[in-house]
């Protein structure tokens, strides 16, 4: 899991603009790697095989919370800033 609660406010907002349409290729190779490695991982030959695609898997599907994520996290952490500011 990528916790975008304690990364650089300027990650989170390079994260959320992964969500613009200039982003949307990135995150349709990474929805087609996740489809991938799900479909290779029924065919996994061995525990070795199975548990690095597991591990590739959870990976994708992380990049892609965060990036769902990655709005209300900036938004919070927006508000959060100027309710500090007198």
């Amino acid at each position: 899991m990528i916790d975008l609660n304690n990364a650089d406010p300027q990650a989170v907002q390079a994260v959320n603009r992964l969500r613009e349409p200039t982003g949307q290729a990135f995150l349709r190779l990474i929805e087609a790697e996740l489809d991938s490695a799900k479909q290779k991982l029924v065919r996994a030959p061995d525990m070795v095989s199975i548990h690095r695609l597991q591990g590739r898997a959870e990976a994708f599907e992380d990049i892609l919370k965060a990036v769902e994520e990655s709005s209300k996290v900036e938004n919070r952490a927006y508000a959060q800033k100027t309710r500090s500011i007198p």
